[in-house]
């Protein structure tokens, strides 16, 4: 994804995130609490990476965690300039860079790579991938989330909407049409995908690419929500916990 496209609509994506922010059961807290509980001993004392950090909600939440440092990159010159404006931590520092380049990171100084609902936002994950692998330290964790790909994937409204309804009007299913159709795909409307779209890969991809560029795979997590809801039976996300090797 290119800076402009975030930096064209920085206040929209803010103002979308602070929304999910102020939720308690919001998507975003039940990832954070879930990176916290899995490899919250290995962020103490240690460099973090925080790639694609956005307005830098993830890094202010790790700094709690009791780090030596948080470094927040992305490559939206304006979405770092908020992270900045929002950091109140002297752990924590903000540089706008690329998460498929890392250019401003040295070889070999990182102890854990966290990268929070971005992956679909990234153009070359591979070189993503190759990227966290150099600058991390051998036998250093790398932990993502993202929109599951079996069940976040492409759709195009009002035509193909992305859920099924029943007389109610209640989502009951997630409609899958071109799960095996990789690429940039957007999704119309005036949510997220509607103005910046994303990237789909197969969940073999991502794991396949993972394992390739040098990880090897510890844990996957499919968060559901409490209640009755669709969300209770489809997982919306997906964590994945892995070393570099």
């Amino acid at each position: 994804m290119s800076a402009s496209v975030y930096d064209q609509h920085v206040r929209f994506y803010v103002d979308f995130v602070d929304a999910g922010l102020r939720d308690p059961d919001d998507l975003r807290h039940l990832l954070i609490r879930r990176f916290e509980a899995e490899i919250g001993e290995r962020i103490r004392d240690g460099s973090v990476l925080d790639l694609a950090c956005g307005e830098g909600y993830l890094s202010r939440y790790v700094a709690r965690l009791r780090p030596r440092e948080v470094v927040g990159v992305d490559l939206s010159a304006s979405l770092i300039d908020v992270a900045r404006q929002r950091n109140v931590s002297p752990l924590s520092t903000f540089r706008v860079d690329d998460a498929q380049r890392l250019a401003t990171v040295m070889d070999a100084t990182i102890d854990v790579a966290l990268s929070q609902l971005a992956l679909m936002d990234i153009a070359d994950h591979r070189a993503m991938f190759g990227a966290v692998h150099r600058v991390m330290k051998s036998g250093g964790t790398f932990g993502f989330s993202l929109l599951h790909p079996c069940f976040e994937g492409p759709f195009r409204l009002p035509n193909e909407p992305q859920f099924i309804k029943d007389e109610s009007g209640a989502d009951v299913a997630v409609a899958v049409r071109r799960y095996a159709t990789e690429g940039h795909w957007q999704s119309g409307g005036t949510g997220v995908r509607g103005h910046m779209g994303a990237y789909h890969r197969t969940l073999a991809t991502l794991i396949n690419d993972l394992i390739g560029a040098g990880f090897t795979l510890e844990r996957l997590e499919e968060p559901v929500s409490d209640g009755d809801g669709l969300s209770s039976q489809v997982p919306r996300s997906l964590l994945v916990i892995s070393r570099r090797t």
